[in-house]
């Protein structure tokens, strides 16, 4: 599968870019010295911005925390420029556990200096299809009718800012990993505890829903992040280097700016990272549950009129 999408992604390189494959990230010396290299799938560079987008394809149920080791610690020896970024794209055939613990690096990688993000691989697709098409030949892959070009999509969504904010940039969240993270950080936030930090009372129609703690949040909250813009340096405290998002920060954000937007979250979610939205119709267990903890949050969240839909990760995230 991996010499497929190489392939793919040099026959559908976006204008103005240039896609190379198999591309050593460090010099043969330093490759030497250190006794291993670090190469990416591939290589998209943009020469008239001199952007560069290493790329590794995280295709089978191997450990992918190692290509990112690997990317980190040659930072350490040749650190890469503000205008380098690092994408893993992980598949649905790497176990959760695995697959999360290599999301969870990615903010180690931010903290050490590099612009680092990990995202989906193929995500409407189940497991073993994965397995089936790792095991498939090059020739045949070809009539299989995959949408490589959303492949190619999802890393420009998520690596190009939407906006910048307080010295930071505001990405598109790369994984399901993050939009869990973020919705966790709503519930702790709006607890009664906090005071809501700038919330008060807010409608809406999209709710993601986190089947391993039975917690919800706003859709629009769970699909954005605040990343360091790469100038800061030393000065931004290691938290913030790897990335931040809390109600305090949205509310300023939102509140005054149009930088986010509800209905471009809700489709990236969807669309780009394989959410699968329901109605209550379509999942009575999910809505009991809503029921539930909407009545916990009605300080806090109002839905709109015609009732709430939601955002339900895929089995192969919530397994």
């Amino acid at each position: 599968l991996t010499p497929f999408l190489q392939g793919e992604f040099e026959r559908l390189c976006p204008a103005g870019w240039q896609c190379s494959r198999e591309v050593d990230l460090i010099p043969p010396a330093l490759a030497l010295s250190l006794g291993y290299m670090a190469r990416a799938d591939i290589l998209l560079v943009q020469p008239e911005s001199t952007r560069r987008i290493w790329v590794e394809f995280e295709v089978r149920r191997a450990d992918p925390v190692s290509n990112h080791a690997k990317f980190a610690t040659s930072h350490l020896f040749d650190p890469r420029p503000p205008t380098d970024s690092f994408v893993s794209m992980v598949s649905p055939h790497v176990t959760r556990g695995r697959r999360n613990l290599a999301a969870n690096t990615i903010r180690l990688m931010r903290i050490v200096g590099m612009r680092a993000y990990q995202t989906c691989l193929l995500p409407l697709l189940p497991p073993d299809q994965i397995q089936r098409l790792n095991q498939t030949p090059v020739a045949e892959l070809t009539r299989a009718g995959l949408s490589i070009g959303l492949e190619l999509e999802r890393i420009m969504a998520v690596v190009d800012p939407a906006g910048s904010w307080d010295s930071g940039e505001v990405h598109l969240v790369a994984d399901l990993s993050e939009v869990m993270a973020n919705l966790r950080q709503w519930n702790s936030d709006i607890a009664p505890a906090e005071g809501g930090k700038g919330w008060g009372k807010r409608g809406g129609t999209f709710f993601v829903y986190d089947p391993v703690t039975a917690l919800f949040a706003p859709s629009k909250f769970c699909a954005y992040i605040l990343l360091p813009d790469g100038t800061t340096g030393g000065g931004t405290s290691p938290a913030a280097r790897g990335g931040r998002w809390d109600v305090a920060t949205y509310c300023a954000i939102n509140d005054g700016t149009h930088i986010m937007d509800g209905h471009r979250a809700r489709v990236h979610l969807a669309d780009r990272l394989g959410m699968l939205l329901r109605s209550p119709a379509d999942n009575p267990e999910v809505a009991t549950r809503f029921a539930a903890w909407l009545a916990d949050h009605a300080n806090a969240v109002r839905v709109d009129t015609g009732g709430p839909q939601f955002l339900v990760p895929p089995t192969w995230c919530a397994g």
